[in-house]
C-alpha cells in the first residue's frame, strides 16, 4: 500500500512539472510561432507585431485588445520589466508574456476625453501625455491619476523621453524636463511656435526633431543644425543620426555638421515614422512595413515576413530583444461588428 501511494505521488509531481513545462515551452511557441487558430484568423488584422528573429519574421501579438481601437505616435512604452500601449478608445494596456495576452489598465476618463497619446515608465509611475490636458500619472497601477502640468506653457504632449533617470517631454513650444523634487516641469528649450516631435541623445548631446528643423544642445546652447527642414522625429543608431522629415529620411555621420539622404531603398516621398538599431541592424518603420539594412548594405531591404499588406508601422520599439511595432488603427473585420 505504501509503494501505491509513493508512486501515485510520483506520478502526480511528474505531471504537475510536465504541465508547467509545457505552459513555458507554449508561451514562447506564442511570440515566435503561433499555431492557435485564432492568431491565425486574426494576422490579416493585427495591430502590434513582436518579432523575436531581429526582423527576419513577424508574428502577430494583438491577443486581448478590442477590435476597434488605435495607438498614437509615441504610444508605446518598455522599462525592464514592461511593456505598454495607450489606445485612444480604451486606455493603457500591458502585456502579460506568460499567457501572452495584453491587459487592460485602468484609465481616468479625464485621460481618454484629453486624447490620450504618449506613454511612458517612469521610476515605477505609469505617465500618459493628452493632447488637450497634458501629462497624468498613476503610482498605482491606475487605481487612481494625478495630473502634472505645473511648469507646462503648452499642454500639447507628444513623446516622452528617458535619459540618465530623468524625464522629459516633447510639446508643441519647447522639450521640457522634470524636477521631481519641486513637482514642476522645466522648460529646456522652446517658444510658442516650435512644435517638438522627438528627441534622440548621442556622444552627451540632444537634439530634438522640430517644426522648424533639428536643434542640438551643446554645453546649454541650442543651435539650429538643420533649418531647411520641418522634421517629425529623430534617432540615433550607432554613430549615426536618423531626421525623419516630411518627404525624405536624412542621415548625418558626423554629429549632424552635414546630412544625405538615406533614402534608397525606401518608398518614394512616403516619410519614415522611425528609425532602431538592434544587434548592429537599423530599422526604419515606414508605411508599408519595416524596413532594414546594415552597415554593408547600400539600399534599405523590406523586413516585412509576415506582416499584412500596407502596414504603417508609426511605432517601433524593442523590449529585451523583442522588436515590436505597432499601426495606428485595428479596425474590424469585414462584417464584424463589437457585439461579436
Amino acid at each position: 500500500m505504501r509503494n501505491y501511494i509513493l508512486l501515485t505521488l510520483a506520478l502526480v509531481a511528474f505531471s504537475s512539472c510536465n504541465g508547467q513545462t509545457n505552459r513555458i515551452a507554449e508561451t514562447k511557441q506564442n511570440i515566435s510561432n503561433s499555431k492557435n487558430g485564432k492568431n491565425l484568423n486574426e494576422t490579416a488584422n493585427g495591430i502590434i507585431y513582436f518579432s523575436v528573429d531581429n526582423g527576419n519574421s513577424w508574428k502577430n501579438a494583438s491577443s486581448g485588445l478590442p477590435q476597434k481601437m488605435s495607438i498614437g505616435l509615441g504610444g508605446v512604452a518598455v522599462s525592464e520589466r514592461l511593456l505598454g500601449i495607450a489606445t485612444k478608445e480604451h486606455g493603457v494596456y500591458t502585456y502579460n508574456f506568460n499567457d501572452s495576452i495584453w491587459v487592460g489598465i485602468p484609465t481616468d476618463k479625464q485621460i481618454l476625453a484629453g486624447n490620450i497619446g504618449a506613454l511612458s515608465f517612469y521610476q515605477g509611475a505609469i505617465y500618459v501625455g493628452t493632447q488637450h490636458k497634458g501629462v497624468f500619472y498613476s503610482n498605482d497601477n491606475g487605481k487612481t491619476w494625478t495630473t502634472q502640468n505645473s511648469g507646462l506653457n503648452n499642454l500639447t504632449i507628444r513623446r516622452f523621453f528617458e535619459f540618465e533617470n530623468k524625464l522629459y517631454i516633447c510639446t508643441n513650444d519647447g522639450f521640457y524636463s522634470l524636477n521631481e523634487k519641486s513637482n514642476t516641469w522645466k522648460l529646456e528649450y522652446g517658444h510658442l511656435s516650435l512644435q517638438v516631435n522627438g528627441v534622440t541623445v548621442l556622444k552627451g548631446s540632444f537634439y530634438i526633431a522640430t517644426s522648424k528643423g533639428v536643434y542640438k544642445n551643446d554645453n546649454d546652447d541650442w543651435k539650429n543644425i538643420l533649418p531647411t527642414h520641418s522634421v517629425h522625429n529623430i534617432s540615433s543608431a550607432g554613430e549615426q543620426l536618423y531626421a525623419m522629415t516630411y518627404n525624405e529620411l536624412l542621415v548625418s555621420s558626423n554629429d549632424g555638421i552635414t546630412w544625405q539622404s538615406a533614402q534608397d531603398g525606401l518608398p518614394k516621398d512616403l516619410y519614415t515614422f522611425n528609425v532602431l538599431s538592434q544587434n548592429n541592424v537599423a530599422f526604419a518603420g515606414q508605411w508599408d512595413g519595416v524596413y532594414s539594412k546594415t552597415n554593408f548594405d547600400s539600399a534599405w531591404k523590406q523586413s516585412g515576413n509576415g506582416l499584412p499588406t500596407n502596414f504603417a508601422a508609426t511605432n517601433l520599439t524593442s523590449y529585451n530583444g523583442i522588436l515590436v511595432i505597432t499601426t495606428s488603427e485595428r479596425k474590424l473585420k469585414a462584417g464584424m461588428t463589437m457585439e461579436k
